[in-house]
């Protein structure tokens, strides 16, 4: 027995419309997005108040960043007359598991309720929001030119026509403000000869090495109107350690004496610095310092072998060096944030390099004249630390 079927031209039209729709259904039209987490990374450079003179006033759109998934944002309009400030829209960029979401919230529209939009698109031409399901807007792009300009589109339905928009924000420059920050670390640091130090002829030249020690301070932080420059003031504790080894006599000693170093200077420093920082682009995350530091000397020590020992400061090693040491630091910041609370994370590396005499030991008094001790001691580092702004607790 054989059996036909037979369908209507009716009946294969209205079931190739179902498939058609069901392909256009928004599930479908949302495709997966490659590197969702790195996409909303990029999303961040929205950080920022961006404003677009109209002849109602000017427009602005804010944003900022409220955790490692979240950007709030909020449109505005300026009005003319008076100055005052009216909120347009609330606006929230969120990535839940693989999937960002452009919410808004327009005032006097949809009953005050939220509209999302799914990201669909991200690539040079923009980043593309869409929802079938709304009539105006039902498709949102946003587009970064370089960080100073961000272009909108939306595109909707009024009375079944396509309907489009199109704005054009300027990054406004950010107003001063202050940071107040902690700062702690880890470092290594060596002391540094140069010249001659052999105190006399026969002796030879000490040997310095690194040792590994800490760092904890603070810092105010002064940033430019713009978010290019700042200045960072800090004070701190810095723990320095510098391995040594020499041995040395002192002829015009009554009686001559024999020195002994051969072990790790425990030394503790009050450290003051002011270094501007520049960052290489406008709110980027990268930045480079430079400028002096002053270190006073708190506390010195050996362990080791320390000759001669007894009471007599004169012989102790917390008076090998001076009190003070000025130098020069210079390094890199980077903006990196642990967790999902943003609290102004920042990851530094930075070297220092003493450029004042500190020595108080290897060259204090020569018999035999000044050309064998022409040199100088002095330290040199590199540290590497994070600090967070307290401000954002």
């Amino acid at each position: 027995m054989q059996i036909r079927l037979s369908f209507s031209p009716a009946f294969l039209y209205r079931f190739a419309t179902c498939i058609l729709l069901l392909a256009l259904s928004p599930n479908a039209l949302f495709a997966q997005i490659e590197d969702p987490e790195g996409i909303f990374r990029e999303l961040r450079a929205l950080e920022g108040t961006w404003f677009m003179p109209t002849d109602r006033g000017d427009r602005l759109e804010s944003w900022r960043v409220q955790d490692d998934s979240t950007l709030i944002g909020r449109g505005m309009r300026i009005k003319p007359e008076n100055g005052d400030t009216v909120t347009l829209e609330n606006l929230r960029l969120e990535l839940r598991d693989t999937t960002i979401t452009y919410i808004a919230i327009a005032r006097g529209q949809n009953q005050n309720r939220p509209i999302s939009f799914k990201l669909t698109q991200a690539d040079y031409d923009g980043y593309v929001f869409e929802n079938p399901a709304h009539d105006d807007p039902q498709k949102i792009r946003y587009l970064l030119l370089g960080n100073r300009e961000l272009q909108v589109f939306t595109e909707g339905k009024r009375n079944n026509r396509t309907v489009t928009q199109e704005f054009v924000f300027e990054r406004e420059f950010t107003p001063g403000s202050i940071e107040f920050r902690v700062r702690g670390g880890i470092n290594a640091h060596s002391l540094r000869g140069s010249g001659t130090l052999i105190p006399q002829v026969g002796a030879t030249e000490p040997e310095f090495g690194w040792r590994p020690g800490w760092e904890l301070g603070t810092q105010v932080v002064f940033k430019g109107r713009g978010g290019f420059v700042s200045i960072n003031c800090e004070v701190g504790l810095t723990g320095k350690y510098s391995s040594a080894k020499s041995a040395f006599d002192i002829l015009d000693s009554i009686p001559p004496v024999q020195y002994i170093r051969d072990g790790t200077y425990n030394t503790l420093w009050l450290t003051l610095a002011v270094a501007p920082e520049i960052t290489f682009k406008r709110d980027g995350r990268l930045s480079l310092l430079v400028g002096p530091y002053l270190g006073v000397l708190l506390r010195s020590n050996m362990n080791g072998t320390v000759e001669p020992g007894g009471e007599n400061e004169l012989f102790e090693a917390n008076n090998d060096f001076k009190k003070t040491d000025f130098g020069v630091l210079a390094g890199l910041q980077y903006k990196l944030n642990f967790g999902k609370k943003d609290i102004g994370g920042k990851l530094g590396l930075r070297a220092n390099i003493g450029f004042s005499d500190i020595d108080d030991l290897y060259k204090r008094s020569v018999a035999t004249g000044s050309q064998q001790t022409n040199g100088s001691v002095s330290l040199r580092g590199v540290s590497l630390y994070y600090s967070f702004n307290l401000l954002k607790l």
